[in-house]
Order: C-alpha cells, then structure tokens, then sequence
C-alpha cells in the first residue's frame, strides 16, 4: 500500500513540475547566461519543502568565496546580482496541498516533503542541463534547506554541503 501511495504522489509531483518546464528553462537560461560581479563565486540552489503547495519551493542564493550572500549596493539598497528574482517563479503551488494529504493518510509514517524535494531536485539538474549549465562559469548547487548534501549541478553528484567553499 505505501509503494502505491507514494507512487502516486511522486507521479502528482512530477505532473506538476512539468507544467513548470517552460517556465524554469527559461529562468534558468537567464541565469546560467548573466554576467555576475567577479565576487559571485557560486549559485547555491535550496529547496524550502513547506512551500510546494503555496508558491515555488525553490531560491537562489548568489555566494562569494566565503559562502556569504552577495549584495550589489545602491547607496543603502542592496540589489540581488542577478537577472531575475531569486525566487525563480511566481507560481500558486506546484501541486495542492491535498496531494500530501492523500499521501499522509494512506500512509502516515511517509514523508511527502522528502519525496518531492527528491524529484524536483532531479527535475531542475535535467532543466539545468538543458539549458547548458555544464559550461556555467561559476559553482552551482541544489540541496534541500538545511541539508548535509548537496546536488552539484555542473558535475552531477552529490556532495558534502559547502565543499566548493573556502570557509
């Protein structure tokens, strides 16, 4: 029964990132193609899984050397160097949150957070690639919030959190 359900909400999640396809191709060329101060040493990707049922779970963070946030100051604003929000999309919810509902009642001990941080991080590594992120001149990483591991999108595995740092 727990294969099945969680089947199920894996193939929920997938449904729903594709309708995303266009959308975060076109974001991510964006990104994978701007010109970054030569302080951006790293795009590091997190996935906030309480947010697939209520907006887009993923945000970019632009990091020097040291993993700190970069900012780029206009007198006392500070600016993402970046060619879009950092929140990638303005999107409603990847699926419904009756989704994880389902699955939690078919089967309490899963964890529908987990499983769809899983497939989105898959999901973005292929749109990364698509959109020519192997030649992209700085580190890039995905992991979920708070994660010990970390996807590299540039060399396809995963590592410790924060192995490309100096700090």
């Amino acid at each position: 029964m727990r294969d099945s359900a969680e089947q199920i909400f894996r193939e929920g999640v997938r449904m729903g990132l594709a309708k995303l396809d266009a959308q975060i191709e076109e974001a991510l060329r964006s990104l994978v193609s701007y010109d970054y101060p030569p302080e951006v040493f790293s795009l590091s990707f997190e996935v906030f899984s309480e947010r697939f049922s209520s907006g887009f779970p993923i945000r970019a963070f632009f990091v020097d050397r040291s993993n700190t946030e970069h900012f780029i100051w206009d007198g006392e604003h500070a600016e993402y160097p970046s060619p879009i929000d950092p929140g990638l999309l303005k999107i409603d919810h990847v699926y419904a949150g009756a989704l994880e509902a389902t699955l939690e009642e078919s089967c309490p001990e899963s964890d529908p957070w987990s499983i769809a941080t899983e497939e989105t991080i898959l999901w973005f590594a292929r749109h990364w690639q698509r959109v020519g992120g192997e030649h992209f001149s700085r580190a890039a990483t995905i992991a979920m919030h708070d994660s010990p591991q970390e996807f590299n999108l540039k060399t396809r595995v995963w590592q410790p959190m924060y192995s490309d740092f100096d700090a």
